[in-house]
């Protein structure tokens, strides 16, 4: 199975424009390929009545449940806005760059996971560390701080920080470096097999190259999923 998941961010979507133009591009989706966009709040249940058949996911969620915490939203109203919400991300890297720890991305899911939301963890590192050939110890810092009690996410995506955006993804061998660390820690964990997503500049052009990994089981898309003619040249592709 492969999974592609478009990530619009803070970005204002036409969603009936959007879904013309991917329709138009990609007649068919793959049977073995599942799509999922990830909308901003307002925009979930415009979605699921505009889109009945999409399936998405939220970019972020609270770990309150109620209370006075302004312009946050928490798993139990991320449950009501649609039946069609199935995922959510957490420890994206421009939330854990406002300040989430490792400690609040666990907490994140572990409040989805009440209301049957699956996570999809985010995890990865910036050029700092990179250079410093502290990646290994980074990224298994992000993962052994997670997989506490029992707590499994639906996906993990790799995205270095220092290929979004930047439109030039990591090359295959650092995809491939940074995949085998999760691997083999999932595989000394004795964790069921989790799809592994790259993001992180991924485009209709580099797609390919990228998914010849053979750990990988999707991307996780930004820039080039706004378009959906653009995103749907991607998924005819992965």
């Amino acid at each position: 199975m492969k999974y592609l998941i478009a990530n619009w961010k803070m970005n204002s979507i036409d969603i009936e424009e959007w879904q013309n133009r991917f329709n138009k591009t990609l007649k068919l989706i793959k049977k073995d390929t599942e799509i999922i966009v990830c909308p901003n709040y307002l925009d979930i249940i415009k979605c699921s009545q505009k889109a009945p058949n999409l399936i998405m996911a939220a970019q972020d969620v609270s770990i309150h449940d109620d209370g006075p915490f302004t312009g946050q939203i928490s798993a139990h109203q991320l449950s009501r806005s649609s039946e069609q919400l199935k995922y959510c991300l957490v420890g994206h890297s421009e939330v854990r760059f406002k300040g989430d720890s490792n400690s609040i991305v666990k907490k994140k899911s572990q409040k989805l996971e009440v209301y049957n939301i699956n996570s999809i963890l985010c995890v990865g590192e910036d050029e700092s560390i990179l250079n410093k050939g502290d990646r290994e110890k980074f990224l298994l810092n992000q993962l052994d701080s997670y997989f506490q009690d029992g707590l499994c996410p639906k996906f993990i995506a790799y995205e270095p920080i220092w290929a979004i955006g930047t439109g030039i993804p990591a090359d295959k061998k650092n995809i491939d470096d940074a995949l085998k660390i999760i691997s083999i820690f999932l595989k000394e964990k004795k964790l069921k097999k989790i799809p592994l997503l790259y993001g992180g500049s991924v485009s209709s052009k580099n797609v390919e190259e990228i998914m010849s990994s053979n750990i990988l089981s999707g991307c996780l898309v930004g820039n080039a999923s706004l378009d959906g003619e653009e995103f749907a040249r991607i998924a005819k592709k992965i």
